[in-house]
Order: C-alpha cells, then sequence, then structure tokens
C-alpha cells in the first residue's frame, strides 16, 4: 500500500499477508505511524486490528497491506 492510499483506507477493511510470518488476513486499519530511523530518514507504519478479536493490535509495515 502506498502512503497516497493510506487516508481513503482508514477505518476500512485491508488485507495484511506476510509469508515469512506465515499470515493471511483481513484486519481494519486503524492507524499510521511516522517513525524516525537511526539514519535520520522518516519510514511509515500501519497500525491494525483484528476483525475477530478486538483486542488485537498489530505495527505493520505499508508493504505488507492491500486494500480490499
Amino acid at each position: 500500500m502506498e502512503i497516497s492510499e493510506l487516508k481513503a483506507s482508514l477505518g476500512k477493511q485491508v488485507r495484511f499477508k506476510d509469508e515469512r510470518l506465515f499470515c493471511d488476513g483481513e484486519y481494519i486499519l486503524t492507524g499510521c505511524i511516522i517513525r524516525l530511523s537511526e539514519r535520520g530518514q522518516f519510514y511509515y507504519q500501519a497500525e491494525i486490528q483484528d476483525t475477530k478479536q478486538k483486542n488485537s493490535v498489530s505495527i505493520v509495515g505499508l508493504d505488507k497491506l492491500t486494500r480490499i
């Protein structure tokens, strides 16, 4: 997902897929986090909430998300 798609997807369902963690499911995009790396560069991460377990929140990279 690109940063330009993020605002339109807030509060809506997105697909999180990560082969390394064997994760593939639908989540609700609840927020965006801007972080500063040790090199002084900014990068974005997304906060997603599980649709089945409302208490489960994960922080993931935008490259692992797609719009539904």
